[in-house]
């Protein structure tokens, strides 16, 4: 089986002056396909799901990658997209969220309507949106304000976008503070060039849990191995560059960092406990939680918090939260945050399995 392949950035206009770019594994010719469509993590763009790509048809999968805002030669950020997220106001980071999540829903609707994709059936065909890390706020926030979609887009939407799956998504992104005593020695680092070196060699190590399913924190590991390289250790410096930016990483990027939590805490409501916007729009929409069995033991401890909150939410998410939506989570037993570019193989298997939970 091929581990690479040779894919041209594409283009898609969704607004006036607002185009995203990205990676498409392509048309699965014969029966009904599903296509994953993915939003990469903080400081990576969508070539660094490029391993999964020449595994997508055997699996009966169409597989795009897109590249965020302020990834280029997707459009940047303009002053008034900024404007919110600087303002430091929860109505204004609200506000930008919201603006991403509208953004994201329309490439969905476009990029179907154009490349005619199979519409969904149950679980098959159609769309499954999959947030990596930090792509996985983005994706939480098109469930979160679906009532922000034109009914154009809304109505499309509904007959392609099934599954909504969060990847290895950071604890504060869905309103679960860190655990007591926890820190990573490297926002502190002010030159942004040696912080994301920091943070990309923390977050590509292996953390050998003792039980990563248990629930207890005394079973994981919230440290890397010192033993066992982290993930693209092989790549050089020039070939790293393509797939990232610390540009953005040290910009845009930590501004969404940055997000005040009751903001997440707002979002993640919206999207799982909000009863009168689940039913009234697609109450179908499932969501899935999924992470590896090597991650950063914050994030798989956040994951277990965040499964203890659906049968109580209030204490986190105010006093009228309730469960709303159909919610799953997968603790995978194998494969670090970067399972796609380490075992690419098992990490389409891992996924498939997350989207059928």
């Amino acid at each position: 089986m091929p581990t690479s392949m040779q894919l041209e950035l594409e283009s898609l206009t969704i607004s006036d002056g607002v185009s995203y770019y990205y990676f498409d594994s392509g048309d699965v010719p014969g029966k009904t396909y599903t296509t994953l469509v993915f939003v990469p993590g903080l400081g990576f763009n969508g070539g660094v799901f490029r391993k999964l790509f020449p595994l997508a048809a055997a699996h009966r999968l169409r597989i795009v990658s897109i590249y965020r805002r302020d990834y280029s030669p997707t459009t940047s950020f303009l002053d008034t997209d900024l404007a919110g997220l600087m303002s430091r106001t929860v109505e204004g980071q609200e506000s930008f969220l919201r603006t991403q999540a509208v953004d994201i829903a329309t490439f969905l609707v476009n990029f179907a309507r154009k490349q005619h994709i199979p519409l969904v059936e149950g679980t098959s065909g159609g769309i499954v949106l999959v947030g990596w890390s930090l792509g996985s706020l983005h994706a939480h926030a098109v469930v979160a304000h679906l009532d922000a979609l034109p009914l154009s887009v809304l109505s499309d939407l509904e007959q392609y976008l099934h599954t909504v799956v969060c990847h290895d998504t950071s604890g504060v992104f869905i309103g679960i503070p860190k655990p007591p005593g926890f820190n990573v020695e490297l926002w502190s680092e002010t030159n942004v060039e040696k912080r994301f070196k920091l943070f990309y060699e923390w977050v590509a190590g292996h953390f050998p849990h003792k039980n990563v399913t248990s629930g207890s924190i005394d079973d994981l590991e919230f440290y890397k191995s010192p033993d066992k390289a982290h993930s693209m250790n092989e790549l050089s410096p020039q070939e790293f560059a393509v797939l990232t930016s610390t540009k953005t990483f040290g910009t845009s990027d930590a501004l969404m960092v940055s997000i005040q939590l009751d903001v997440f805490k707002a979002t993640t409501r919206r999207a799982i406990f909000d009863t009168t916007l689940a039913e009234k729009f697609m109450p179908n929409l499932r969501v899935r939680y999924m992470c590896g069995g090597a991650s950063p033991g914050v994030i798989i401890w956040a994951l277990h918090e965040f499964r203890k909150c659906l049968a109580d939410p209030k204490p986190i998410y105010g006093p009228d939260a309730e469960k709303a939506r159909d919610v799953k989570f997968k603790f995978q037993t194998e494969g670090n945050h970067f399972i796609f570019w380490d075992e690419p193989e098992v990490a389409v298997e891992q996924y498939i399995a997350t989207i059928n939970l």
